[in-house]
């Protein structure tokens, strides 16, 4: 079994509608919540899988050797970030996405009403981080 630990805010909460993040999740689309690398703590040895992603870095992602449950992602392309799969928290009653990604691969029904999407990734994140800080979402996260 591996266990983490986040010590520093998330970034934001995204959702990514991707075809690989639907095959990884066998649903719709899966969220991701950037995190600093530094403010990631990992204890136990994960099961990795690498593939190419389509931007042609290397992605990686991690899951519980146990229960095969996907808990976070590294790539080349964010070597100072970790996105952490909030549905894998103690607490994720909080989660709340501000984004979405890849929205063309989308199933018609599962688009969501977030203030931000984006047909494929997104070049600067700071309109998102600003938006999560200022939305109100974090207020009363321990």
């Amino acid at each position: 079994m591996i266990r983490y630990e986040v010590t520093k805010v998330p970034l934001f909460v995204m959702a990514c509608h991707c075809t690989d993040c639907q095959e990884q999740t066998a649903s719709a689309f899966s969220l991701g919540m950037p995190v600093e690398a530094n403010a990631f703590a990992l204890s136990g040895e994960p099961v990795v899988i690498s593939k190419t992603a389509d931007s042609g870095n290397e992605s990686r992602s991690y899951r519980c050797p146990t229960c095969a449950v996907w808990t976070h992602t590294t790539t080349d392309g964010s070597q100072d970030l970790v996105v952490v799969r909030p549905s894998t928290l103690d607490d994720a009653g909080w989660v709340k996405p501000v984004a979405q990604i890849f929205v063309g691969s989308a199933l018609p029904w599962a688009e969501l009403d977030v203030p931000h999407s984006y047909d494929g990734e997104f070049d600067d994140p700071s309109e998102i981080v600003s938006t999560f800080r200022s939305s109100g979402i974090l207020e009363g996260v321990g």
